[in-house]
């Protein structure tokens, strides 16, 4: 009797095993795999509607770069449009920096977003002892006046920003572009310019004395 009973109690537990490792599988076949996660998941990357990931080959290995394939009326339409970029969204139209962007002319912008996540690492109390003065020069050093910046082509070198600081360009070892110590996440395309999401914010140098 107990020899049946085991034998039993181990074909139950058999085919528990066989119905969660099916179970398993149909879940992950339905599943696209996405071997970039590791590099950019963590990064918050984030897209609007219509856009298409660009392969590039760096240093042997395959890096994704998010581009959008939809064009814009103007470089703060995609700033407002970026869910996960308020933070920097609230602080370029509350400064006046967005009103002073022309959106008509021939007059190109560049813009680098840094997204929510990006102002959640900074120190405790960072933005929060910025006069606004402070906080205005903060989103003009994110705006680059004049021109569109292809960060591909900046391999390196430095750029004046609308603050009047110097933006750094630079590769980090995985060619993957660098802005100051911001990677490049995300491009859009707008008819005065380009918009860059970053996952860091751009720091201005400190002024002397």
């Amino acid at each position: 009797m107990k020899m049946s009973e085991n034998r039993e109690i181990w074909i139950g537990f058999v085919a528990l095993v066989v119905i969660a490792a099916l179970g398993l599988w149909w879940v992950v076949s339905r599943q696209p795999l996405d071997l970039n996660m590791g590099l950019w998941g963590s990064r918050g990357t984030q897209e609007l509607p219509g856009a298409n990931p660009a392969q590039r080959e760096a240093e042997g290995s395959s890096v994704t770069v998010s581009r959008s394939s939809k064009t814009y009326s103007d470089v703060s339409s995609v700033v407002s449009s970026i869910s996960t970029a308020s933070q920097f969204n609230s602080l370029y139209r509350s400064t006046g920096v967005s009103a002073s962007i022309s959106r008509t002319g021939g007059t190109k912008y560049t813009v680098f977003v840094p997204t929510n996540g990006a102002f959640a690492q900074l120190a405790p109390g960072t933005m929060s002892k910025l006069s606004a003065a402070e906080k205005k020069r903060l989103v003009q050093y994110h705006v680059v006046s004049g021109r569109e910046v292809d960060v591909d082509a900046q391999t390196a070198g430095t750029i004046q920003a609308l603050s009047g600081d110097m933006l750094n360009f630079s590769y980090d070892s995985n060619k993957i572009p660098l802005v100051n110590s911001a990677i490049v996440i995300t491009q859009y395309t707008a008819k005065n310019g380009t918009v860059y999401l970053i996952d860091n914010v751009l720091l201005p140098p400190k002024k002397t004395p």
